[in-house]
């Protein structure tokens, strides 16, 4: 029979011990760096090498949160020393989305359980597979797949899946998302998001406003899935993670215990050929009150309803609960040995670790002796030892004399030798790093720090540009743009029409190549929209991916062509990089979250920087037309409008069912000409997503006049510069 793995959260070590305490078989928690917790209290060396003894010696695991993106001067002896801390001492899994983290990981410590965070979001089968292949060892999939598409994973690949069953949903899919650092700076793929999803919203829809149950469109419910044990268990579920590193120990504990209780119920059943499992009311009721955000919901497990979503304002409604989950003690033999003229021996067994202890020579007493009572009792005090004796066996002589502090003294030393042979086992021996991360600190481009007081190489040659377009007329307006050097194209697979039509676009385009971008979240349920067009994907010259499960697609399918890597793959490292070369990843995109002082250390030789376009905030599985209007199937444009007066473009894109929520205004560097070009990037990318054409002609001709012309240009329209100055902490 499969095994059902209750996940806890760990903000602290209080918490860290309460959950294992409570009924947990696996405790996650984050340490000092790269954590998607920032704000949590998280654990230092000191308090981490006590939980790891502390869930090892209860035959429980501990699996360690690094899963944000790393930086390239981050990768040095800090960051293995990290990473070979945890391993020494016992670690039994890190949790990881930076594929350079994965890579370096695997290069140093190749023994060590890596699991795919959610934040890569895997939605398939071929994610998963590929995950595999890459030595991975379990995948947390989005949190937004349905019970059917775990199953089908399940039943066609061979890692572990661990899913979200209890806790707080994000709206977007987990590592997709940048609106928090677009609007604020604060990165969720750098543990600081601000939740701008939990935030109120109005909606507009062809230029008139909606009105909608409420304003908090983008915030979902609590997720519970204790009615789902027995359906996620028969999915394929290995394990159930339960969300909460920033929850208090009340909530933490108690909550771990309702799902170990029913857990053990849903197990003895299927053990006895019974598929019967239902959940008390009361246990319900309990759960709710432990905290709720406007109400519970599974409907990710079934299907996406409006009814996921919170509308009214997300507060976190709790009762005080009150309740400790004692520890459960290991339970050791002893037998104490007293003879006169002989050493006093103390063995402790527990198990099949046996211990034996010796003291001072035991002697006659020439007052009051020493009783079997008086050594029991001493033996007794194991106080806040993990420790403690079923039964002991008094051995002495009559009329002994034997310190009592001797007799405390071989306790002490006993059981923590007993200690010490019981975590042996999990214990590594220290490694050497194979990996030279030295690289990763030196400024490979030409980029010139001083700014001004030495003049900088320029690259004389850029490759062509690559234009992204969503519509025909787009399309129509750059081929009228007199003198416009060789582009190459990219079509949205989501914009299905338009991709459909390769034939015609390339007998009429002056594009040099012609790439389709594939969706960045490939969904189980949507992969025969890509299966069922392999002939008309097989007609372009190579594609952008930016999802693993998009990378998978490519290799499982034998599609040719070049693969250039999307900004959502977040090659934030030199790493990452060679991660993509080792797969045969030609090129990438660089991620927008870098500034211009982080990128002259980011090798760019096969990196594509985007110059303009709205940057993707949002890729969600919910559906804004269809919580707020009606599921209709039909695309079309919607406005998101926040309480500072920002407008966000919404696009729900029904072949792939899911939405798009872009920034408010374009990113653009086209005044960052000079800049840009000392950083030594192959091409630059111009991004269209509801320019007309017009609008495409101007940016265009501001692209020609900074990047290839005389340098003058002006720009008349609201835009950003995104990151490229400012960065993320």
């Amino acid at each position: 029979m499969r095994e059902l793995e209750v996940l806890a959260p760990a903000g602290n070590l209080e918490i860290f011990k309460s959950v294992i305490n409570a009924g947990a078989d696996a405790v996650y928690f984050g340490g000092q760096l790269f954590s998607a917790r920032a704000f949590a209290d998280n654990f230092d060396f000191k308090e981490s090498r006590e939980a790891l003894e502390y869930a090892h010696l209860h035959g429980k695991k501990a699996y360690l949160t690094l899963n944000t993106l790393v930086k390239n001067k981050e990768f040095n002896d800090e960051l293995f020393d990290y990473i070979n801390f945890y391993y020494e001492n016992g670690l039994d899994g890190i949790i990881v989305q930076d594929m350079g983290v994965v890579s370096f990981i695997r290069d140093n410590f190749p023994m060590l359980n890596v699991h795919a965070s959610t934040q890569m979001a895997v939605c398939s089968r071929e994610g998963v597979n590929l995950m595999e292949k890459l030595g991975l060892t379990r995948v947390v999939p989005a949190r937004e797949l349905s019970l059917f598409e775990i199953k089908c994973i399940h039943d066609n690949t061979n890692l572990e899946l661990e899913v979200f069953v209890h806790g707080a949903l994000c709206y977007c899919y987990s590592g997709d998302c940048l609106m928090s650092s677009l609007i604020g700076g604060r990165s969720g793929n750098r543990g600081r998001c601000a939740q701008p999803c939990r935030l109120e919203y109005d909606l507009y829809s062809e230029g008139k406003p909606v009105k909608t149950k409420g304003g908090y469109i983008l915030s979902l419910k609590d997720l519970c899935g204790i009615d789902d044990l027995y359906n996620l268990y028969m999915s394929g579920v290995s394990s159930l993670k339960i969300e909460g590193r920033m929850k208090q120990k009340q909530y933490a504990s108690n909550v771990v215990n309702v799902y170990r209780r029913y857990v053990d119920y849903l197990l003895n059943n299927i053990s006895q050929g019974i598929d019967e499992y239902t959940v008390k009311e009361k246990d319900k009721r309990f759960l709710f009150d432990l905290g709720n955000r406007c109400g519970f919901t599974n409907s990710y497990y079934y299907y996406n309803t409006d009814d996921m979503v919170t509308f009214t304002r997300p507060n976190h409604q709790s009762k005080d609960v009150e309740s400790e989950y004692a520890e459960e003690k290991l339970k050791v033999q002893g037998i104490f040995n007293a003879r006169v003229g002989e050493e006093i021996e103390l063995t402790v067994s527990y198990n099949d670790n046996v211990v034996t202890m010796r003291g001072i020579v035991c002697e006659n007493a020439s007052k009051k002796p020493v009783t079997s009572v008086d050594i029991e009792k001493r033996l007794k005090r194991t106080g806040d030892t993990v420790f403690e004796f079923e039964d002991v066996t008094i051995n002495v002589d009559d009329n002994i004399f034997v310190p009592l502090g001797e007799v405390n003294r071989l306790r002490k030393e006993a059981l923590e030798e007993l200690k010490d042979k019981l975590l042996s086992e999990y214990r590594r021996y220290e490694i050497e790093s194979v990996a030279d991360s030295k690289d990763n600190c030196e400024i490979f481009n030409n980029y010139d720090e001083k700014a001004g007081k030495e003049q900088a190489t320029q690259i004389e040659t850029i490759e062509p540009l690559i234009i992204s377009i969503t519509n025909r007329s787009q399309l129509d307006a750059i081929d009228g743009i007199n003198s416009l050097p060789p582009y190459d194209l990219v079509i949205s697979v989501i914009d299905y029409e338009l991709f459909k039509d390769i034939d015609n676009i390339r007998r009429h385009s002056n594009a040099k190549r012609i790439y389709a971008d594939l969706p960045i979240v490939i969904r189980e349920n949507k992969r025969d929209v890509l299966l069922g067009n392999l002939d008309i994907l097989r007609k372009y010259d190579g594609f952008i991916v930016s999802g693993y499960d998009g990378i998978g697609f490519i290799r499982e399918n034998n599609l040719e062509g070049t693969i250039i890597a999307g900004d959502h793959l977040y090659t934030y490292n030199n790493n990452a990089l060679r991660f993509l070369d080792k797969n045969d990843i030609e090129y990438n995109i660089s991620p927008i979250e870098l500034n211009h002082k982080e990128l002259k250390h980011r090798n760019n030789k096969n990196s594509i920087l985007t110059i303009y376009g709205r940057s993707i905030m949002m890729i969600t599985s919910n559906c804004i037309n269809k919580n707020c209007i009606k599921c209709d199937k039909t695309e079309k444009n919607m406005i998101l409008r926040d309480k500072k007066g920002h407008s966000f473009l919404v696009r729900n894109k029904c072949k792939m069912c899911y939405n798009i929520i872009y920034n408010d205004l374009p990113t653009c560097l086209v005044g960052e000409a000079d800049m840009v070009e000392r950083l030594g990037f192959r091409s630059l990318k111009i991004d269209f997503t509801d320019e007309d054409v017009a609008g495409v002609e101007i940016v265009i001709r501001q692209y020609m006049d900074a990047y290839i012309g005389n340098k003058s240009f002006s720009i008349d329209y609201k835009y950003t510069k995104g990151h490229f100055n400012r960065g993320v902490e």
